[in-house]
């Protein structure tokens, strides 16, 4: 497959690695027409050919398009709905918009800036050496479920709609004090609060794939909206694990990482990722929302995209651990910290 290979993603199985975008159009969806721009797509990037999926309601779309695979690409419709379901190592957060274009539902930009050429944590020996110190001094802030539900596959995947603009460093700040709370709430101390910021390098030219990077803010409840901006401002970038180029000990160093990754995942995770598309100009589309991956530590993800005079927030979480009510609530308690800081 041209541009795609997983071999890197080597993290917890259970995890789908599937970013989502959902766009409301102004009228059902012809999936003859959507399935013909699809199969060009994928034709293109030399992925796997799959028809658009359908399904009796939303909820069941979510459900077949959040499920491990290894599909570089997949596409659901659903009454006015869209839905574009990509394996993050084959497309990022802003990749997303480029798909939603070759769909013939663009034009689709953003207003996203990379962090351009800042420093980085150091390769994958010294990340990760730093990451076991943490866990064995500091591990990050986990998030109690309100609630043990039946256990079952999946996600859970809620949204809520603010009025306006809403930038990074708020919606940090907001996420951050909305996990102290829901903690303390519980009678528990929210400590190291770790929040991973997902951006990218630069935007220009780069065509799909993966270009993500993210920004790891540590010990984000001891600071104030000024101190997360700087933070966002300076913080070095961790790159997503890559392909590693085949040597005799490749296939045995991946398996031992791979080992290790789903026993540490729980505490080499953060407490929680943010990813925001920023603001978009898409005049074809009525709505758009965005649902980063659950990955690593507590698997909840808080997505963000502004469009046409408003923001769509999102939360997503597993649903072995969460349920609707339990996710809404939180994602209520983020909304209305946010309406505290503006």
């Amino acid at each position: 497959m041209s541009g795609y290979d997983d071999r890197g993603w080597v993290a917890d199985p259970r995890i789908g690695w599937r970013i989502l975008l959902t766009a409301s159009v102004p009228a059902p969806v012809r999936t003859v027409e959507l399935a013909d721009r699809l199969d060009a797509l994928v034709r293109a990037e030399g992925w796997p050919a799959r028809p658009p999926l359908t399904a009796p309601t939303l909820a069941h779309l979510y459900d077949a398009l959040v499920a491990p695979s290894r599909e570089p690409l997949l596409v659901g419709a659903h009454g006015r709905d869209v839905v574009v379901s990509a394996h993050h190592g084959a497309v990022d957060g802003l990749g997303l918009l480029t798909v939603l274009d070759r769909l013939g539902l663009g034009p689709a930009t953003s207003s996203a800036r990379g962090v351009g050429d800042r420093t980085t944590t150091g390769g994958l020996v010294t990340t990760a050496a730093r990451r076991l110190g943490e866990v064995a001094l500091h591990p990050p802030s986990g998030v109690s479920p309100p609630a043990v539900p039946v256990p079952t596959p999946g996600d859970v995947l809620v949204a809520a709609e603010v009025p306006g603009t809403v930038r990074a460093a708020p919606l940090v700040h907001a996420a951050a004090r909305a996990v102290v709370r829901h903690q303390a709430a519980r009678g528990q101390q929210a400590r190291h609060v770790a929040i991973a910021v997902g951006a990218v390098r630069g935007q220009a030219g780069a065509g799909l794939g993966d270009h993500s990077v993210l920004l790891r803010l540590r010990d984000v409840e001891r600071l104030d909206l000024a101190g997360v901006t700087e933070a966002l401002r300076t913080a070095p970038v961790v790159t997503p694990p890559r392909p590693a180029p085949d040597r005799p000990w490749t296939r045995l160093a991946a398996r031992a990482t791979a080992t290790g990754l789903r026993l540490l995942a729980p505490r080499l995770g953060s407490t929680l990722l943010v990813s925001h598309l920023g603001e978009v100009e898409a005049p074809h589309v009525e709505r758009l929302a965005f649902h980063p991956v659950t990955a690593g530590g507590t698997g909840l993800s808080l997505g963000a995209v502004g469009h046409r005079g408003r923001t769509v927030l999102t939360l997503r979480a597993r649903a072995a651990q969460w349920n609707d009510n339990g996710l809404e609530q939180m994602l209520e308690a983020v909304v209305s910290l946010l309406g505290e800081e503006s």
